[in-house]
């Protein structure tokens, strides 16, 4: 009988644990989601995502001759807008990240009018700035131009 009223005890103990923990969890998870999801805008945590999201936001550079073959190809030269950089991958084995005092990245993506791109940007957050290097139109790769 004694035993009995002890395991009840322990499992009215047990229960007021349990309760107080996910009050405690519920709570934590309301903070997170206020913290940093409450205005949809999540920021990035992997290095693509942070190298995209700095793109995106900073004015590049391009030369004049890099205008000439946008042109050229029938591409905007205002063609690196919110839909490219939502549809751009990071290929970092093929940029050079260690490149000082500035790094350079080969970024592939669609543009809006449908254009596959290659480009490789450098990328100076200390200044700000980022700058056109190179583009392949991947969907014709044949096709030339007499810019220089």
């Amino acid at each position: 009988m004694a035993e009995e009223k002890e395991d009840e005890g322990m499992m009215k103990g047990f229960g007021k644990r349990l309760f107080y923990y996910g009050i405690g969890f519920g709570l934590g998870c309301v903070m997170v989601w206020a913290m940093f999801y409450r205005n949809g805008d999540r920021p990035a945590w992997m290095p693509e995502g942070r190298v995209l999201e700095y793109l995106e936001t900073v004015e590049v550079e391009v030369n004049e001759q890099l205008k000439c073959e946008l042109t050229c190809y029938g591409i905007p030269e205002d063609f690196m807008n919110e839909d490219f950089w939502d549809n751009a991958k990071v290929h970092f084995k093929a940029s050079d990240v260690e490149h000082k005092p500035c790094p350079e990245y080969k970024i592939t993506s669609t543009t809006a009018e449908g254009y596959e791109l290659e480009i490789h940007i450098e990328s100076c957050e200390t200044d700000k700035t980022a700058t056109l290097r190179s583009f392949t139109d991947m969907s014709r790769k044949d096709k030339s131009c007499d810019c220089e």
